[in-house]
């Protein structure tokens, strides 16, 4: 049951040691849908890179349609736990509980200020050519891009930034928030958890680093899909848990 969000609640502060909970919580709730969890997990990876090879506005949208799948997925994650199935129509339940508008405000926001992150990261290092790279759709022009180091040097600066606004899907969907209101709570929510929320952080740079930084890293990419998304909403029941209804 969705409840209509009026007021801000008092903010808990978590300890550090809370990230490695969420972390195995994560590992276990996998576990229970190990395949399902996977191949839904992928789909919206499968859509961002298929809108990316339309220069501009098919990269734009792939910053803002693989979310709405995202917040389906975590929407079935919480219905699983009452039911104990984890339906495949859940990444397109927004449109069916008519929560589709709301979701697209926040998905409009969110995406884009992470990938406006990414971008200013890797130009800062190299200049206009990402835009060109990136944003147009000319790397045969930039050869000199297409390397390992790179790739990280344009996903990773997203991280602490995906995680600060990272419960704000979970504010709007699970406690009818409005897309602005839900941005606020999760920045100062994990703000005010900055120690655990930085330990969670960390972990993710640590492996998605590793993944995209080595040799053919890019498979070992696909099993940390489903777990990450396993520990957002892990990390949302602790928070949120720690609130009033």
């Amino acid at each position: 049951m969705v409840a209509v969000f009026d007021r801000p609640a008092p903010v808990p502060c978590l300890p550090a040691h809370r990230a490695w909970r969420w972390c195995l919580d994560g590992l276990r709730l996998w576990r229970r849908f190990p395949l399902r969890l996977f191949l839904l997990s992928l789909l919206p990876m499968l859509l961002e890179g298929a809108l990316q090879t339309i220069p501009v506005v098919g990269m734009v949208l792939s910053k803002i349609l693989p979310l709405l799948l995202g917040f389906g997925l975590w929407r079935g994650l919480a219905e699983s736990e009452a039911t104990g199935v984890l339906r495949w129509s859940c990444l397109f339940d927004l449109c069916r509980a008519g929560s589709i508008l709301p979701a697209l405000g926040l998905a409009a926001i969110q995406g884009p200020v992470v990938f406006v992150v990414q971008l200013a990261g890797a130009m800062a290092v190299h200049g206009w050519p990402v835009v060109d790279a990136v944003v147009l759709g000319n790397v045969a022009a930039h050869r000199e891009l297409v390397t390992r180091s790179f790739a990280c040097l344009l996903i990773l600066p997203g991280v602490p930034v995906a995680v600060l606004l990272g419960l704000a899907p979970m504010y709007l969907l699970f406690r009818g928030a409005s897309p602005w209101q839900a941005l606020r709570c999760s920045v100062r929510n994990v703000w005010r958890s900055r120690a655990a929320f930085g330990v969670f952080a960390l972990v993710q740079l640590v492996l998605l680093g590793g993944a995209v930084g080595l040799p053919f890293g890019m498979v070992l990419l696909l099993p940390l899909l489903p777990w990450m998304c396993a520990c957002a909403y892990m990390a949302w029941k602790d928070v949120d848990g720690a609130f009033p209804a």
